[in-house]
């Protein structure tokens, strides 16, 4: 029986069949696919490397249904319950940690507290039920894209969640192939502002990390999705202050073709949070910390 074959019985005569689909899909790995497993680390130090097989065989596989913030329609997923994978690798410890920094095989690097997790339901997703294959359809520079999703995508319950279902795509990373459990200070010694920032600037720093730096760097640290924000230039040294709030508004107004998405427009507090971030690149003008100031110095 071929490997669809046997997807349709998993589907037909349930949960077992569909842990052993899950196997062989693992174990025959795609061309041009990144590995189907998952770094674990803490603060920066690799910690554990979780092959999707070995978490399926630890772990039941549930069909969880959600509403997908990109396709804007409910799908459903085979995905482990994020929670449990997490005491597995670190145990209860990871509940009194700070932020999670997660890592895409695109280099793009999203952040959340952990209280997220504590407080919503997470699951990692490997498997797509239907016929679209591990992917969604996203819009992107203007058209839409079928983009494959493997080996993890993190997705939360939000049918019967409003909270998480206002938030739209925050937290829903995919192509994720790392976890870290950070604190941001000490992760980003860059990033952070200076020590004689105003609350302003420490929250649009706070927002930076959830909404910006999974693509954006900020004095080297960062995702490598946009590009930097600090050095050599700050937008500020070339911007005015209300272009800058259009383009974080939605980038699509000013330029149709831009590959960055609209400021999430349910976001609760969303205008604030866009002063805030503007407050916090302001600030970081003349603070062009860390390796990246000092190659921009030397001209490296």
């Amino acid at each position: 029986m071929t490997t669809e074959g046997v997807r349709r019985s998993a589907e037909r005569w349930g949960p077992v069949i569909a842990i052993t689909v899950a196997l062989v899909s693992a174990a025959v790995p795609v061309a041009g696919e990144p590995s189907e497993a998952l770094e674990f680390s803490l603060r920066g130090e690799a910690r554990d490397t979780r092959p999707l097989v070995a978490l399926v065989e630890q772990f039941p596989a549930e069909v969880i249904e959600v509403f997908e913030p990109y396709e804007r329609r409910n799908v459903r997923f085979r995905a482990l319950p994020f929670d449990r994978v997490l005491d597995a690798v670190y145990g209860k410890a990871w509940r009194d940690e700070e932020e999670f920094l997660l890592t895409c095989s695109d280099g793009y690097q999203p952040g959340f507290p952990v209280k997220r997790v504590l407080e919503h339901r997470a699951w990692l997703a490997f498997e797509r039920l239907g016929d679209a294959g591990f992917t969604i359809l996203k819009q992107e520079s203007g058209e839409q894209r079928r983009v494959s999703l493997g080996p993890f995508y993190l997705i939360w319950q939000n049918l019967d969640d409003a909270v998480v279902l206002q938030e739209g795509d925050y937290g829903w990373p995919y192509q994720l192939v790392g976890v870290d459990l950070v604190r941001a200070r000490d992760r980003f010694p860059a990033m952070t502002p200076p020590v004689e920032a105003g609350a302003k600037v420490n929250a649009g720093f706070a927002a930076f990390r959830v909404h910006c730096s999974k693509c954006h760097q900020m004095n080297g640290e960062g995702g490598t999705i946009g590009p930097e924000l600090n050095v050599p230039l700050n937008p500020f040294e070339y911007r005015e202050r209300d272009w800058l709030r259009a383009w974080i508004d939605d980038p699509a107004k000013l330029r149709p073709d831009s590959r960055m998405p609209a400021f999430n427009p349910a976001l609760p507090g969303r205008d604030e949070r866009i002063d805030e971030i503007l407050a916090y690149l302001e600030a970081m003008v003349g603070h062009k910390a860390g390796l990246a100031a000092a190659e921009s110095r030397s001209g490296g």
